[in-house]
């Protein structure tokens, strides 16, 4: 999981600035040069000293995880309020991985550069963040209250571990199927209870 802060820290709006500072710089650098930037370029980039980003990341891979964070945050809230609005939830479901995996081709020097820092759970980057994204899946379907920590299931970590292979295939156009069925026979694939979630949601 990407640092986190004292939600004081957040609060605070020279943080917020900054953090999306340095979050927009890497994302224009990566998208001009496709290369990874040193620190001290990223930070003159984004306007901030070389210790303030170290007031946010430990490094530049891990501010490139947080970046995509974002994206599949932003994701995950459509995916649930469409779920709440009556949506089919396997047509939703389908979507949201589409639309993770049309993010990750566009971003796809970010997405590979995320791919190489390794979190505290011994995922990598972008597995890290699925596993993320299964715990919060599970809290807003009210599937159960298991919490991320250091005792992950090996059902989440094979799921995020095996999604985040498929994706990393698929960016790199080395899968054997249309690019328009991944995300349905990735979906076929998942466990039950994101295939079969319950039939109402909490509010």
């Amino acid at each position: 999981m990407v640092s986190e802060q004292s939600p004081a820290a957040e609060a605070d709006p020279r943080f917020t600035r900054s953090r999306q500072a340095i979050a927009d710089a890497l994302t224009e650098h990566m998208q001009r040069t496709q290369t990874c930037p040193s620190v001290s370029a990223l930070a003159e980039a984004a306007g901030i000293h070389r210790a303030t980003f170290y007031n946010h990341f430990d490094s530049v891979e891990e501010a490139a995880v947080y970046v995509i964070a974002g994206d599949f945050r932003a994701l995950h809230d459509l995916n649930i309020s469409d779920r709440h609005k009556g949506a089919d939830p396997a047509a939703v479901a389908v979507a949201t991985l589409n639309a993770m995996l049309d993010s990750l081709r566009q971003r796809r020097s970010l997405f590979l550069l995320a791919s190489t820092w390794r979190s505290s759970s011994g995922l990598m980057g972008i597995g890290d963040l699925l596993l993320d994204q299964l715990y919060a899946l599970r809290r807003d379907l009210g599937v159960d209250e298991r919490e991320s920590g250091p005792t992950n299931s090996v059902e989440d970590v094979y799921t995020a571990s095996g999604v985040h292979g498929v994706f990393s295939a698929a960016v790199g156009g080395n899968t054997d199927c249309d690019p328009d069925e991944i995300s349905v026979r990735l979906y076929a694939l998942l466990p039950e209870w994101i295939r079969r979630p319950p039939a109402s949601l909490p509010n």
